[in-house]
C-alpha cells in the first residue's frame, strides 16, 4: 500500500476509490442572462421563485450571497419553457 502524502513514518493507509465524476462548473447569473437574452434581474427573480417558471440555482452562502447556476439545469429550464410555449400554441 502507498504511504500517505509520501510520508516516511511507515503508516500505511488504504487507497480509497474516488468517483470518476468531475465537478460541474457553475455559471454566474450574468452568463445565464446573456444566454437567455434577458436581464440579470429577470434571472434572479426566476431563481428566487418570485416568478414562474422556477430556475434552479445554488446560493453560495448566507444573506445576499451570489447565485450560481448549473448549465444542465439552465438547459432543462429552456426545454421546459419550450414545452410551455408549445402547449400554449396548441390551445390557441
Amino acid at each position: 500500500m502507498p504511504y500517505l502524502n509520501g510520508s516516511d513514518h511507515g503508516i500505511r493507509l488504504p487507497v480509497i476509490g474516488v468517483e470518476s465524476t468531475s465537478i460541474r462548473q457553475l455559471v454566474k447569473a450574468k452568463d445565464v442572462a446573456s444566454k437567455l437574452g434577458v436581464s440579470i434581474s429577470w434571472v434572479i427573480q426566476h431563481a428566487s421563485g418570485k416568478r414562474r417558471p422556477y430556475l434552479p440555482a445554488v446560493k453560495m452562502g448566507l444573506g445576499r450571497s451570489p447565485l450560481r447556476f448549473d448549465p444542465t439545469d439552465v438547459e432543462k429550464f429552456i426545454d421546459a419553457c419550450r414545452n410551455v410555449a408549445g402547449q400554449r400554441l396548441k390551445r390557441s
